[in-house]
C-alpha cells in the first residue's frame, strides 16, 4: 500500500513539473508572442530552463554542499565549511538566487527581444513561487497516522495544480492584455511581493534542511509552513489579478476617452467643413462676394480675440460669421448681381435674408446659437436696423461684432460698381458710425486692428 501511494505521489510531482513547464511556455507565448518571438526559443526556454529547475538546482547544490566539497577536497576540508554553510544557506543563498534570477531574466528578455523585462520577471517569479512550494513539502513522517504525510503531499500537489491553473486563468490572461499598453506601470508592485515571498520561504526551507541534518527537523512545522505559503500564493494570485484588471480597465477608459475626443474632433472638423462649404455656396451667387463669408468669419474671430473673449466664444463667433449670410440662398440671383442701385422692392427682398437664415439655422437643434449672426448682423446700435429693430446691448455681442466685420469687408472688397476703399477712408467710416451703426467698443477694436495693419494686408 505504501509503495502504491508513494508511486502516485511521485507521478503527481513529475506530472506537476511537466504541467507547470507547459503553463510557463503557454504564459510566455500568450504574453510575448505578439512581439514576434520564435516558438522554438519560447519552448526551449520553458522546457529546458523552466522556473523550478533553477531553484531546485541551486537549493539542492547547497543542501549537498558538504558531500560536494568532500568529493573534491576530502572530509577534513569539508568540515571547515560547516558553520559558514549554515549562515549562507539561511541568509545569503536566497539573495543569491534572486540576483541570479534577475540576471537570468534580463538575459532571456534580451534573447527574446522583450521590451519590458519586468513583465517577464513577474511571470518567472510567480511560477517560481509555486515551484518552490511543490519541491519542499512536509517531507518526512510528520504524524503517527500511517500514510498521513504522503496523503498530505498528494493533496498539496493537487492544490498547487489548481493554483497554477488559477494563476494562468486570472493573472496571465490579464497580463497578456496589459503588456505594451499605454498606461505607465510601476512594476515594483508586481515583482517585489513574489521576490520577498521566495526569499523568506527559501530561507525557512534551508533552515529546516539544516535542522534535518542534526535530527531536529519538525514535520508539523514544515506542514504549517507549506499550508501558510500556499495561502500566500493564492492571495498573491488574486491580488495581482485585481491590480492588473484595474490597470487594464484604466487603460481601456483612457482609450475610450481618447477615441471619444478624436471622434468629437472629427465631427467638429466635418461641421466646420460643411459650414465653409455652405458659405462658399452662398458667396458663389455673386462673383464679387466670393470668399466674403469666410473673410467676415475671420475678421469676426480676430475682433473677438482682441476684445478678450474666451476661446470657445471666439470659435463660435467664427462659425456664426461663416453662416451670417445663409439667408441669401433664398434671394434671386438677379437681385444679388444687379449692376445698378437696388429699387425699394429689390431692397425689401434683400432685407428678408436675415429671417430666411434664421429659419434655416433654427432646424439645427444641437446648436441653437448659430442663428444669432444670421438674424441680427444687420441690426444697428441706434435701433434703426433690421429685421427686429434691436438697439444697444439688446443685440447679442457676437452679432454686433459680425456687423462691424461685415461692413469692413464690404468696404475693403471690390464690387461691380466700385473698387475697394483706401484704408484711411474705411477707418473714417467706421469711426464716424461708431455709436450709431456700430457698437462703440467693437468699432474701437476694429480701429485698433486697422491702426496695427500699417501695410493694409488685412483687406481682401
Amino acid at each position: 500500500m505504501f509503495e502504491v501511494i508513494d508511486s502516485i505521489q511521485t507521478l503527481l510531482k513529475i506530472s506537476f513539473y511537466l504541467w507547470i513547464n507547459l503553463l510557463f511556455f503557454a504564459s510566455l507565448k500568450k504574453c510575448f508572442w505578439k512581439e514576434g518571438k520564435s516558438k522554438a526559443k519560447l519552448f526551449f526556454l520553458s522546457l529546458i530552463t523552466g522556473p523550478e529547475f533553477t531553484l531546485f538546482g541551486l537549493v539542492s547544490f547547497f543542501y549537498d554542499f558538504d558531500s560536494h566539497v568532500s568529493k573534491v577536497f576530502g572530509d577534513n576540508i569539508a568540515k571547515t565549511f560547516e558553520t559558514p554553510l549554515n549562515i549562507c544557506a539561511c541568509v545569503i543563498i536566497p539573495g543569491l538566487y534572486l540576483a541570479l534570477t534577475w540576471l537570468y531574466v534580463h538575459l532571456i528578455s534580451k534573447w527574446l527581444c522583450v521590451k519590458e523585462k519586468n513583465s517577464v520577471l513577474f511571470v518567472y517569479l510567480m511560477f517560481n513561487s509555486l515551484s518552490a512550494i511543490s519541491l519542499n513539502g512536509p517531507g518526512a513522517a510528520a504524524f503517527s497516522i500511517p500514510y498521513a504525510t504522503l496523503l498530505i503531499d498528494i493533496a498539496g500537489v493537487l492544490v498547487l495544480y489548481f493554483a497554477s491553473w488559477l494563476m494562468f486563468r486570472l493573472d496571465i490572461s490579464s497580463l497578456a492584455k496589459m503588456v505594451g499598453i499605454s498606461v505607465k506601470v510601476n512594476w515594483r508592485i508586481f515583482t517585489i511581493p513574489p521576490a520577498v515571498f521566495i526569499y523568506f520561504y527559501t530561507m525557512l526551507v534551508m533552515t529546516m534542511m539544516l535542522a534535518d541534518l542534526d535530527g531536529s527537523y519538525d514535520g508539523k512545522t514544515a506542514l504549517i509552513l507549506y499550508v501558510f505559503s500556499s495561502i500566500i500564493c493564492f492571495l498573491l494570485i488574486w491580488a495581482f489579478h485585481v491590480i492588473i484588471k484595474n490597470i487594464n480597465a484604466t487603460d481601456e477608459a483612457l482609450k475610450a476617452k481618447e477615441e471619444a475626443v478624436q471622434a468629437k474632433e472629427e465631427v467638429k472638423e466635418l461641421s466646420v467643413e460643411v459650414m465653409e462649404a455652405l458659405a462658399h455656396t452662398i458667396d458663389a451667387k455673386d462673383e464679387y462676394t466670393r470668399g466674403h463669408s469666410v473673410r467676415v468669419a475671420n475678421y469676426s474671430r480676430t475682433i473677438a480675440e482682441k476684445m478678450g473673449l474666451s476661446a470657445e466664444e471666439c470659435e463660435n463667433t467664427y462659425y456664426m460669421g461663416l453662416l451670417h449670410d445663409l439667408g441669401k440662398i433664398g434671394v434671386p440671383n438677379e437681385i444679388i448681381n444687379s449692376p445698378t442701385k437696388l429699387t425699394d422692392d429689390e431692397y425689401a427682398v434683400i432685407k428678408k435674408h436675415p429671417g430666411l437664415g434664421f429659419d434655416i439655422l433654427s432646424e439645427i437643434k444641437s446648436r441653437p446659437d448659430l442663428v444669432i449672426g444670421a438674424r441680427w448682423h444687420h441690426e444697428r446700435y441706434d435701433g434703426k436696423g433690421y429685421p427686429d429693430g434691436k438697439s444697444g446691448e439688446e443685440i447679442p455681442l457676437i452679432a454686433r461684432i459680425i456687423a462691424v466685420a461685415d461692413s469692413y469687408d464690404a468696404m475693403t472688397s471690390n464690387r461691380s460698381y466700385r473698387k475697394y476703399m483706401p484704408q484711411d477712408k474705411v477707418r473714417s467710416e467706421i469711426e464716424k458710425n461708431a455709436g450709431s451703426q456700430f457698437d462703440p467698443k467693437v468699432a474701437q477694436t476694429m480701429l485698433d486692428l486697422i491702426d496695427e495693419d500699417k501695410d493694409y494686408v488685412m483687406h481682401e
